[in-house]
């Protein structure tokens, strides 16, 4: 049985929304402007072996700013980060965000691509052990 698309903006949790962010970098005097990628990651530590000490997960703003990216904790620490590269007598900064619809629509085909492949191998784990008798014990 298919499973129902979730196609409007209704349907899909605010927090299972994607958007594409970026910060605009004007410079004041020529009028050129730039696009920077903005990107939200999750820091995981996956310990070396099983004494280690395990530590948070670590939520970070990842910026490309040509060939460097910028990394920072929150939005604040990022504008400050972009004031002291790009500095507001030269510089004017705006963050911006547009949902991504695109990206939500291949998210959710590889995750149904997914359940199918994880599906298909219960079903044929189910049928070896099915195909397969069952070890006899001797009742005393």
């Amino acid at each position: 049985m298919p499973r129902k698309r979730l196609t409007t903006e209704k349907d899909i949790p605010k927090d299972k929304q994607l958007f594409r962010c970026w910060v605009e970098v004007r410079e004041l005097r020529t009028g050129s402007v730039r696009e920077l990628p903005l990107i939200g990651v999750r820091k995981i530590y996956i310990p070396r072996n099983k004494n280690d000490a395990g530590r948070p997960d670590e939520d970070v703003l990842e910026l490309k700013d040509g060939s460097e990216t910028r990394e920072a904790k929150n939005l604040d620490d990022l504008a400050a980060q972009l004031r002291q590269r790009y500095p507001d007598e030269a510089y004017e900064r705006r963050l911006f965000s547009l949902r991504d619809r695109e990206a939500e629509k291949r998210q959710a085909d590889a995750m149904e691509g997914l359940m199918q492949i994880i599906a298909e191998a219960v079903v044929e784990d189910l049928l070896c052990e099915s195909a397969t008798p069952a070890p006899r014990t001797q009742s005393p």
